[in-house]
C-alpha cells in the first residue's frame, strides 16, 4: 500500500514537470523600439508576435513573424529588426525559443512626434505613439 502511494506520487509529480512550458527567459539588454513613421502616418496599428530563436550566449539567432497581413507588415520588419539588438540570460538549453509580442498602438492625445514605450516582461512590448500628420506643401506659382 506504501509502494503504491509512492509511485502514485511519483507519477503525478512526473505529469507536473512534463506538463509544464518552457519558462521565458529574461532580457539582459533591451533596445527601445521605434514606432515606425510610415505606420504611424498610416494609421496603423495592432499586435505582431515575434518568434525568437536565442544561442547558448543568449543572442538571438533568429527573429521570425509567422503570419502578418499587409498593414501590421509595416510593424513586423520594425519589430524583427528591434529584438533581433536584445540579448538575453543564458538560456538553460540551446537553441531556445521564445516568443515576444509588441503592441502597436496610435493615441491621439499625443503629440504626432511623442513615443510611449513600456515592457511587461519577458514577452510583452507595448509602443503607444502620437498619430503622425501630414503637412501639406505651399507651393508659390509664378504670376
Amino acid at each position: 500500500m506504501r509502494t503504491t502511494s509512492l509511485v502514485c506520487l511519483l507519477l503525478a509529480m512526473t505529469g507536473i514537470c512534463f506538463g509544464q512550458a518552457q519558462q521565458a527567459l529574461c532580457p539582459k539588454h533591451i533596445e527601445t523600439p521605434v514606432y515606425p513613421q510610415i505606420a504611424r502616418t498610416a494609421h496603423v496599428s495592432g499586435k505582431v508576435a515575434v518568434t525568437l530563436t536565442i544561442d547558448g550566449d543568449g543572442k538571438v539567432v533568429t527573429a521570425d513573424v509567422p503570419y502578418t497581413n499587409q498593414p501590421i507588415g509595416l510593424l513586423a520588419r520594425s519589430t524583427k529588426d528591434n529584438i533581433r539588438r536584445w540579448t538575453f540570460v543564458k538560456p538553460p538549453f540551446a537553441p531556445y525559443t521564445e516568443t515576444v509580442v509588441y503592441d502597436y498602438e496610435l493615441d491621439a492625445s499625443l503629440k504626432d512626434y511623442e513615443t510611449k514605450v513600456s515592457y511587461d516582461l519577458p514577452d510583452h512590448v507595448s509602443i503607444l505613439a502620437g498619430i503622425a500628420t501630414i503637412q501639406p506643401s505651399i507651393s508659390k506659382s509664378k504670376n
